[in-house]
């Protein structure tokens, strides 16, 4: 199978791409083939409501760094999404990055894309509580679900937490990697 991951932090070895590295190892050691997008070192744009993508029933057309994404997105059985919270909500190039999506619904409403893809968000946050932000996070992964995959795991991190509960999480990364 193949899995996509989509990186939206900026910080290589801050706790968001950790632990999708400990998601990537499980998945590999499982057979499968892994594709990562890191939004922060690609060039993109928002939607432009130009519409293309209904009035044609096509991908995005915009040319940036999303281009290749649309096949990858296409062909894959899960799909990971990973963004730090800044300011009480996930990051903003995360935010464009989904509003991307927009392409995925046809004009007539239905879906162009194959239901029941894998789903799996990891964020980190500086707020202790881990249920905090849920709100925000179920926001965002929920445009995702509308568009009908399906979310078999989310990972919150908290930068006051313990070591302790940060070693777990990327235990429980490697086997969210390992069970797809």
């Amino acid at each position: 199978m193949k899995v996509v991951v989509v990186t939206g932090s900026p910080h290589p070895n801050g706790p968001c791409n950790t632990l999708c590295q400990e998601l990537i190892t499980g998945a590999k050691e499982a057979g499968h083939q892994v594709v990562t997008y890191d939004i922060n070192a690609l060039s993109i744009r928002g939607c432009q409501a130009c519409r293309t993508c209904k009035e044609q029933d096509v991908d995005c057309i915009l040319q940036d760094g999303l281009a290749p994404y649309w096949k990858d997105l296409h062909e894959c059985g899960a799909l990971v999404v990973s963004a730090p919270n800044y300011c009480s909500q996930v990051c903003g190039p995360m935010i464009t990055y989904m509003n991307r999506h927009y392409c995925l619904i046809r004009g007539d409403g239905k879906l162009r894309i194959h239901p029941g893809i894998k789903l799996i968000g990891i964020f980190s946050q500086g707020r202790e509580d881990t249920q905090a932000y849920l709100p925000q996070y179920e926001w965002f992964l929920g445009d995702f679900e509308n568009r009908k995959m399906v979310r078999t795991g989310l990972l919150i991190h908290s930068a006051r937490g313990s070591q302790e509960d940060y070693d777990a999480l990327k235990k429980q990364a490697y086997q969210l990697g390992r069970s797809l």
